[in-house]
């Protein structure tokens, strides 16, 4: 006995698709032709059951491929529905974004210009400038005022006093000069001048003008000669200077690599995302076609729970590329942008620059000794060695005794008018006039000079305060001497890993391309063989899923490729790193890559390699 025609239920989805009606028999069936490869399939549909129903088929081959020519018809039918329909499910689009087109060029522009840790930065020599000026302000001349007036009134005390109440009025008035000497001594020179008015009857010049001019020089001749404490500072901050202007430098270079940096993990993340969405698009796809098949009664509804399981898995994928995008976007308008702008991060930069991943060949040792000679962080090294060697210089000066130079030379001069009396106090018998000029006349005259020249000499007996600080000066040099060696090996081994990771990161762009070449050809193969009914819903999902991981790995290395050529030319320039920079960025494309490694983790076990294979030439950490 034939088994009865089997009933295939007429899905929601394309209720209402205007069929070609041949003819009605009754009031409860109908006959609709569906085209499919180019032949037509006759079936009644069942208007109080709500079944297409085969009519009349010969044998069982004909029913099994007037079922798939079913299925194929249906999902056709589906798959050409008008525009608008599937419009109006659509989700409205969000509002549009101000964009800023922005070139790599462009960036590094804006960073040299705009850059917080560089307009940080270039405080640094201006301050050392500045600490310069203070130690040569000390070889600065100073000069010296008194001017007084003065008036004393005095009890005679004895017969000679001159007077009962002795008034004695004076108004001085000195200037000096000192002047510290590079040499290490020290120069003063001394005016002094005062006039004198008494009432005394024993004075003989009255006004008197009293002048002086005296010059004095302290000369070190062992301890402080060639260097004393001020030279060893002023010496200390102009070698400063030069190490701000190298950590500026560096600054700069970490800067532009930085920036570059952050430009390249912006594509990552936008291709991410672009691949991500491709990704979740092939499954809500193959959801389309189960739930097709599931209504029309080909396929089994747990498939269907399957394929909702990886769309939502792939949303949250698409969900954390955005959010990686985001994160990038935000870490290039730190780099480029001045000032925290509403405007500025409301922003969506549209990169305009795409390099290509070509082979770019590597000369580790003309780079390693490149940088052995110039990098930034080696200078600044020697630099401080240097400043170790003054301060060995310094302390071992200090060890010497004491023997400095004393010289001393001066004149005075008294002018004023004279007073001739008879006798011992008697009265005034004749004046001589004077003043102010004959005391300076006898000063430039040299008419009363005096000098001194002699020697100090001081000489602790033990001085362990002095060898204490110079045998600490010297072990530091040691060790700041011991520390540029281990520079000097971690360059070394900073460039050579550098020029490492280029060649091992161009071998991942060509190993990553192939690999998602080959997983492209699998997923057509395998979505051939399900469309033909020899493979599963489960193998297309991982197919699409493998397929993803290796478009995602593809562009992490590109990336990284780019990346470490930037960072190849950077470390024979610069030394420090761009942490600063890139760590914003690092943890987005860490979180992208992230996303898409948590989708492959569920078909690991099964399927053995391709997954785990993929995740594990993910460059997370080198990011």
């Amino acid at each position: 006995m034939k088994a009865p025609p089997r009933a295939f239920a007429l899905p929601r989805s394309i209720q209402g698709i205007e069929g070609e009606i041949l003819e009605s028999f009754d009031a409860r069936v109908s006959f609709v032709d569906l085209g499919a490869g180019g032949a037509c399939v006759r079936l009644g549909y069942n208007r109080e059951l709500g079944t297409f129903v085969p009519q009349k088929l010969e044998d069982a081959s004909d029913m099994i491929r007037t079922s798939r020519m079913l299925a194929t018809a249906v999902i056709a039918l589906f798959l050409a529905r008008p525009a608008a329909a599937r419009a109006q499910e659509a989700a409205p689009p969000a509002p549009e974004r101000p964009t800023l087109e922005l070139s790599l060029d462009e960036a590094v522009k804006r960073a040299l210009e705009n850059n917080v840790d560089i307009a940080v930065e270039k405080y640094n020599p201006e301050l050392s400038d500045e600490v310069i000026r203070v130690y040569r302000g000390y070889y600065d001349p100073l000069l010296l005022s008194t001017v007084a007036n003065n008036s004393r009134t005095t009890p005679a005390s004895n017969a000679f006093a001159g007077a009962a109440n002795v008034d004695t009025k004076t108004f001085t008035y000195n200037f000096s000069a000192l002047k510290s000497l590079y040499t290490g001594g020290n120069l003063r020179v001394d005016f002094s001048n005062n006039r004198g008015n008494t009432n005394s009857i024993f004075t003989t010049v009255n006004p008197s003008y009293n002048s002086s001019l005296n010059a004095n020089l302290s000369q070190p001749f062992m301890r402080n000669f060639r260097i004393d404490s001020n030279r060893y500072q002023l010496k200390v901050a102009k070698k400063n200077r030069e190490i701000s202007d190298v950590q500026f430098q560096q600054t700069v270079t970490n800067t532009v690599a930085g920036v570059k940096d952050l430009y390249y993990d912006l594509l990552y993340a936008i291709d991410n995302l672009d691949a991500q969405r491709k990704s979740l698009g092939l499954a809500q796809k193959l959801l389309g076609e189960n739930q097709i098949k599931v209504r029309v009664g080909t396929m089994a509804p747990l498939d269907v729970v399957s394929a909702q399981a990886e769309v939502a898995s792939r949303e949250e994928g698409v969900i954390e590329a955005e959010a990686a995008l985001a994160d990038a976007e935000d870490a290039v308008k730190r780099a480029i942008f001045p000032s925290n702008d509403p405007a500025t991060w409301a922003l969506r930069i549209v990169p305009t620059d795409h390099p290509t991943a070509e082979p770019v060949a590597v000369d580790v040792p003309a780079a390693m000794k490149k940088a052995l000679e110039a990098r930034t962080d080696v200078v600044a090294a020697r630099k401080t060695l240097e400043n170790a060697d003054y301060n060995v210089q310094y302390t071992s000066n200090q060890k010497l005794p004491d023997l400095s130079l004393v010289a001393a030379y001066g004149t005075s001069g008294l002018g004023g008018t004279v007073i001739q009396r008879q006798g011992l106090g008697g009265p005034i018998i004749a004046t001589i006039p004077g003043g102010y000029s004959d005391a300076l006349s006898n000063i430039f005259g040299r008419d009363y000079p005096t000098w001194t020249l002699g020697v100090n000499f001081t000489y602790p007996i033990f001085n362990r305060q002095a060898e204490a600080s110079s045998a600490r000066a010297k072990i530091s040099r040691e060790q700041t001497q011991a520390s540029l060696r281990r520079l000097e090996m971690q360059v070394a081994a900073e460039v050579r890993s550098a020029g490492r990771s280029v060649d091992t990161n161009y071998k991942r762009v060509e190993s990553t391309r192939a690999a998602r070449v080959l997983q492209e050809q699998r997923l057509d193969a395998e979505q051939k063989k399900f469309a033909a009914g020899m493979s599963t819903n489960f193998l297309v999902t991982q197919a699409q899923r493998d397929l993803a991981l290796a478009e995602v790995a593809q562009l992490r290395a590109v990336a990284d490729y780019r990346k470490s050529l930037v960072d190849f030319d950077r470390v024979q320039l610069a030394g420090g790193g761009v942490t600063t920079l890139t760590s914003a960025a690092s943890r987005a494309t860490g979180a992208a890559t992230g996303a898409t490694g948590s989708s492959a983790t569920g078909t690991t076990g099964t399927t053995g390699t391709t997954g785990t294979g993929t995740t594990g030439q993910n460059p997370g950490g080198s990011s």
